[in-house]
């Protein structure tokens, strides 16, 4: 039972960054497939990037949540991809940058 709802949790929170991602990089690609792991803090994206023949996966290795008075936030740690510039760029970017959760995914953690 407790199982079950750790993938209904788990896939809940899949589909709000499916679509919240796909309406922010819609210029870029689209998001196919989501996977979240919350007891391993960790999130898998299939994407489909314009100008690429293949979909390329991205990975975020490891994040971590913070709670600061009564907002949420995620602190991403560090990522991987099929594209390894990708990877690289990811962590050059945006390792350990701080994000705040929209109430509506703080409230499934």
């Amino acid at each position: 039972m407790l199982n079950k709802l750790k993938g209904m949790k788990d896939g809940a929170i899949a589909l709000f960054i499916r679509s919240f991602a796909n309406e922010k990089l819609s210029q870029y690609g689209a998001i196919d497939d989501c996977q979240v792991d919350t007891a391993g803090a960790r999130v898998q994206l299939r994407l489909r990037l314009k100008g690429e023949l293949e979909p390329i996966t991205v990975a975020i290795e490891r994040y971590e949540l913070e709670r600061i008075g009564d907002e949420r936030f995620i602190r991403l740690k560090s990522f991987s991809s099929s594209r390894e510039w990708i990877g690289v760029a990811l962590n050059q970017r945006l390792a350990d940058k701080q994000f705040k959760l929209p109430s509506a995914v703080a409230s499934l953690l």
